[in-house]
C-alpha cells in the first residue's frame, strides 16, 4: 500500500527543503516556514496540538469503543480493530440508525446567494448584487457576475462565480482567486479604456484617492441541475459556499490600500479564519431560516431535521480530528531538524518516522492505540498530498477552525446560554462591525495576535488571557490549544 516511487520523490523533497533551510541560516524548513506565521517555531505549533490533543483523547477514545462495541456484536465477539476497520464501522453505525430525510430540497442555489447576502448586510452592511456582464468579460455562460455595494451605494468590488462541475473545467474543487486586488492607485500610469475596457467597475475614488478594487473568483464543482428544476445543493455544499464566501468578503472589506497585504494576504495561518467562522453562519439555525426553504412547496427548513442532522455529523467528529491532528504532527516532524529517527539516512526513513509518530502518547493512548497504528509493509505518507503545499504549516486548518470558534462564542454568541446558542441570533451588526473593524479590514497589515486580541477583548474573556494572546507567543498557542474544541 503506497507508492515506493512516491515516497522516495517525497524523501528528496523533503531532504531538499532542510538543506535550502540551512543555507539560508535555520534550524530546519519548519523554522524558516513558520518565522512569519501566527505561530513563529515548531515548538509553538506542538503546544497547540498537544493542547487539543489533550481534550480530544476522551472523545476519540468514547468513540472508539462504540465502534468496539459494535464489531464485537456484529462478529461474535471480535474486537480487535485496524486502521482500516474505521470507515466500515463507522457507516455501519450510521446506517444501522438509518437515513435521514435529505436536506437538499431546502437549499437552491438561488435562495443560499440570498441568504448570504443577507447574512452580509445585517453584519457589515454590505449586499451583493446581481450584473450583467460585459461582452467577452466571463469566460463560460454558467458563470455569474456579483457586484458587491456598501450601504451607501458605493462599490466596493466584484465576484465572479463559476460554480458547477464541467469537463472542461480545472478540478480544482473549491477554492477562492484574487483575479485583481485592492490598492490605491494614485501614481499608477494611466491606462486607457480601450486597452482595459472593464477598468471602469473597479475603480473609485475616495477622499480624493484613487483605489483599484479588487476582483475575485469562486470556483465550486457543484452538479450541474437538472433540466427545468433549480441547482439544489447538500448541507455541505451550503458550507463550502458560505465558506469561499468568507474568503471573498476578506477581499471586499480588507482595502487598507497596498496590494501585497490587502485582502487575503495575510499569514496562512489566519487566512482561513474569516472562512471558517461562515461555515458557522451556515449552521446556525437563525441564519438558516433567513433563506432555506422547500424549492417547491416554500415550507421553512424544519429545525428538528436540521438539530438531527448535526447530531448526525458530529458522532465522529472525534475521529476526524484525531486524523488532523495526526497529519499536523507528521507535517511537523517531516520538516524538523531530526528526518530520520534513526539517523541513518537510508531510504524508507520517512516510513520510520511515521512509525515513530504513532507510539506518541499524544496519539497512542488509550484503548483504541490499535485502530490508529501503522500497519507493516504500508507507506500512508505518499497519499498525504499536502505536504507539498502546506509544507510545514498543515495545523493551519486546524489552528483557524478553534479560533473561528472562539470568535463565533465570544463575540456572535457572546455568554449567552447553551439554550439560547441553539437558536439565538448571531446576525448582531456590533458583533459584524467589530469583526470587521478588528480582522477584516486590515488584510495583512497588522500582527495577526493583535486582531485576534482585540476582536476578543470584549468583556467575555479575562483580561490577563487576552493580553497573552496579544503577545502571540508560546503561551499564546497554549491557551488557543485549550480553548473549546472545534465541532465536536
Amino acid at each position: 500500500y503506497g507508492s515506493t516511487t512516491a515516497v522516495d520523490t517525497l524523501e528528496t523533497l523533503l531532504e531538499q527543503r532542510r538543506a535550502l533551510s540551512h543555507r539560508v541560516g535555520f534550524e530546519s524548513f519548519g523554522h524558516m516556514a513558520l518565522e512569519d506565521k501566527m505561530a513563529k517555531s515548531p515548538s509553538h505549533v506542538d503546544e497547540f496540538l498537544r493542547g487539543l490533543a489533550t481534550q480530544a483523547q476522551p472523545r476519540w477514545n468514547s468513540a472508539i469503543n462504540t465502534l468496539y462495541q459494535i464489531k464485537a456484536k456484529t462478529r461474535q465477539g471480535q474486537q480487535q480493530m485496524f486502521p482500516w476497520d474505521r470507515d466500515f464501522w463507522m457507516s455501519k453505525q450510521q446506517m444501522d440508525k438509518g437515513a435521514l430525510p435529505s436536506l437538499h430540497p431546502y437549499f437552491s442555489l438561488g435562495r443560499v446567494v440570498l441568504g448570504l447576502s443577507r447574512v452580509f448586510k445585517n453584519l457589515y452592511g454590505v449586499e451583493l448584487r446581481a450584473a450583467s456582464p460585459q461582452p467577452g468579460e466571463i469566460w463560460h455562460p454558467e458563470v455569474r457576475k456579483l457586484e458587491v455595494i456598501d450601504e451607501d451605494g458605493r462599490p466596493l468590488g466584484l465576484i465572479y462565480c463559476d460554480v458547477f462541475a464541467r469537463s472542461s473545467k480545472a478540478h480544482v474543487g473549491a477554492a477562492h482567486f484574487t483575479a485583481r486586488c485592492a490598492r490605491r492607485i494614485d501614481d499608477d500610469i494611466e491606462v486607457s479604456a480601450a486597452s482595459a475596457p472593464h477598468s471602469s467597475q473597479t475603480v473609485v475614488e475616495r477622499d480624493g484617492q484613487r483605489f483599484q478594487l479588487p476582483v475575485v473568483v469562486l470556483i465550486c464543482d457543484f452538479p450541474v441541475p437538472a433540466e427545468g428544476s433549480p441547482s439544489l445543493l447538500s448541507w455541505s455544499n451550503v458550507e463550502t459556499i458560505f465558506h469561499e464566501m468568507g474568503h471573498a468578503m476578506h477581499s471586499m472589506l480588507g482595502q487598507n490600500g497596498f496590494h501585497n497585504v490587502a485582502g487575503t494576504r495575510c499569514p496562512v495561518d489566519f487566512v482561513e479564519l474569516p472562512s471558517i467562522l461562515m461555515e458557522h453562519f451556515a449552521r446556525s439555525p437563525h441564519v438558516l431560516s433567513l433563506f432555506a426553504s422547500h424549492y417547491k412547496t416554500g415550507a421553512p427548513l424544519p429545525l428538528e431535521l436540521v438539530t438531527k442532522h448535526a447530531e448526525r455529523r458530529r458522532e465522529h467528529a472525534a475521529l476526524d480530528l484525531h486524523a488532523q491532528l495526526f497529519m499536523s504532527a507528521l507535517d511537523q516532524r517531516y520538516h524538523s531538524p531530526v528526518l530520520d529517527p534513526l539517523g541513518t539516512g537510508a531510504k524508507g526513513w520517512s516510513t520510520r518516522s511515521l512509525v515513530e509518530l504513532h507510539k506518541d502518547p499524544m496519539f497512542s493512548d488509550g484503548p483504541g492505540a490499535s485502530f490508529f497504528g501503522h500497519v507493516s509493509d504500508t507507506q500512508w505518507q505518499s497519499r498525504f498530498t499536502h505536504l507539498i503545499g502546506y509544507g510545514a504549516s498543515y495545523y493551519s486548518y486546524l489552528f483557524d477552525r478553534v479560533l473561528a470558534g472562539q470568535i463565533w462564542d465570544q463575540v456572535f454568541l457572546g455568554d449567552q446560554s447553551q439554550q439560547l446558542q441553539a437558536t439565538g441570533n448571531p446576525l448582531s451588526r456590533r458583533a459584524g462591525e467589530r469583526f470587521k473593524t478588528e480582522v477584516l479590514r486590515w488584510g495583512g497589515g497588522r500582527d495577526p495576535w493583535q486582531s485576534l486580541a482585540a476582536v476578543l477583548d470584549n468583556g467575555n474573556m479575562r483580561h490577563g488571557e487576552i493580553d497573552a494572546v496579544a503577545q502571540g507567543s508560546k503561551s499564546a498557542m497554549r491557551i488557543v490549544g485549550g480553548w473549546k474544541l472545534p465541532d465536536i
